[in-house]
């Protein structure tokens, strides 16, 4: 296999693991050409190997995945690239060096990694113009995030007593999530097309920024009422080459809790958790 069909098949991985089954489906779903500032056939050509992309392209890449630049997929893909680049390993072994030794447990790494794999086989993407769907109001993308927690039909009277918005304010929400293709309606009651689904959070670029802000908005809103199930804070002084690895298991720690999600457990004895990380530098301030 040549560097570029390499570099082709780390993209093509990453944006199945993405949750976009198709290149056509990614590029349309993050707004095409737009965003990218490229063709179909021009992207298609690089998951098929026959070109390289351009470095401030491949950023642009990077972000539509929605991977963070420091993630290991978001270095898999630079290493592919600069492989290609190159024509040889020797300059992608000096990045491809351990930043921290020892600080990876086998027996962690293989239940983080089940915990991926089993998420990448649930992760589906929204387009675009679903997220602003999703944007325009609270009660419109917490009813969303409901529905997708929970299989079956839900009556608008259950919603509203459960989220203690007016029964106008959700038949109003599921009405405009069923136009958007997101559920389906049946007279009262609605359910998700997305049950039991992962949904990746919008990708990076321009045109997702005020999307971001309104939906940070709505969830800190909807965080005030919520009953804190559990914390932990720890402060400690570590280098940034170790807060790079324990952030890699963090994620991955995040994501393991997906595996014990279950929308269809009975909802008299269940709930629906709500699980964030925060890391904050304390010192030095800026």
């Amino acid at each position: 296999m040549t560097n570029a069909k390499t570099f082709a098949s780390v993209l093509s991985r990453t944006r199945k693991e993405r949750g976009y089954t198709s290149a056509h489906q990614f590029f349309k779903s993050i707004g095409g050409s737009k965003t990218l500032g490229l063709a179909f056939m021009s992207y298609w050509d690089m998951e098929r190997g026959k070109k390289l992309p351009k470095s401030w392209r491949l950023k642009a890449i990077i972000s539509a995945l929605g991977i963070d630049q420091t993630s290991p997929a978001a270095k898999e893909l630079v290493q592919a690239y600069f492989r290609a680049l190159s024509g040889s390993d020797e300059l992608v072994q000096i990045l491809s060096v351990p930043a921290a030794a020892g600080a990876e447990i086998p027996d962690r790494e293989l239940t983080e990694a089940a915990a991926a794999q089993a998420q990448a086989r649930r992760t589906v993407n929204l387009t675009i113009e679903q997220w602003k769907l999703l944007a325009r109001d609270l009660v419109t993308d917490i009813s969303h995030d409901l529905l997708v927690d929970t299989a079956g039909w839900v009556t608008v009277r259950e919603l509203s007593e459960a989220a203690r918005f007016k029964p106008e304010a959700v038949r109003k929400a599921f009405k405009a999530l069923a136009a958007g293709g997101l559920i389906e309606l049946s007279g009262d009651k609605a359910r998700s097309l997305l049950t039991g689904k992962v949904v990746n959070p919008p990708p990076v670029m321009p045109e997702t920024a005020r999307i971001k802000t309104a939906l940070r908005e709505h969830m800190k809103i909807w965080k005030e009422g919520a009953e804190i199930v559990d914390r932990n804070s720890m402060s400690l002084r570590m280098t940034k080459a170790s807060l790079d690895v324990y952030r890699r298991h963090l994620e991955k720690a995040v994501n393991l809790a997906s595996v014990y999600g279950d929308s269809e457990a009975d909802r008299r004895e269940s709930a629906i958790y709500s699980i964030n990380t925060l890391i904050y530098r304390f010192f030095p301030r800026d």
